[in-house]
């Protein structure tokens, strides 16, 4: 009896398995995975939202191997890591810039602007 529910079980995860990678990882259409597999909707939306909550490393591993990099994404990826480090650089002149106007303030006109914003 213990056997067959552990079949049946290790079946359903296979069969979740497969229906994850194809949907989530290939991006195969939900259409496409439920006329090849023969399921029903149902069993199709429950498949996806129990996998990975029920297996989060190998979701996580799969996830892992599915990717794999192009040059355009990584390019993309460069162009983006550019950006933000010019905007962390702007960021961060604008935070000295006020630093130093409140320094200034409080040496000019003995106004302690930090404390003053906090009231």
């Amino acid at each position: 009896m213990r056997a067959k529910q552990y079949e049946q079980k290790r079946a359903l995860l296979g069969r979740s398995a497969e229906i994850y990678r194809l949907h989530v990882l290939e991006g195969v259409k939900k259409s496409e995975i439920i006329d090849k597999m023969q399921i029903s909707d149902r069993t199709f939306y429950y498949s996806i939202a129990t996998f990975e909550r029920e297996n989060p490393e190998l979701a996580e591993q799969m996830k892992k191997q599915g990717k794999e990099e192009s040059p355009d994404a990584c390019q993309a990826l460069l162009k983006e890591i550019s950006e933000l480090k010019k905007t962390l650089a702007q960021e961060r002149l604008r935070a000295d810039f006020y630093e130093e106007m409140v320094a200034f303030g409080k040496e000019v006109y003995g106004i302690d602007l930090k404390k003053a914003g906090t009231k």
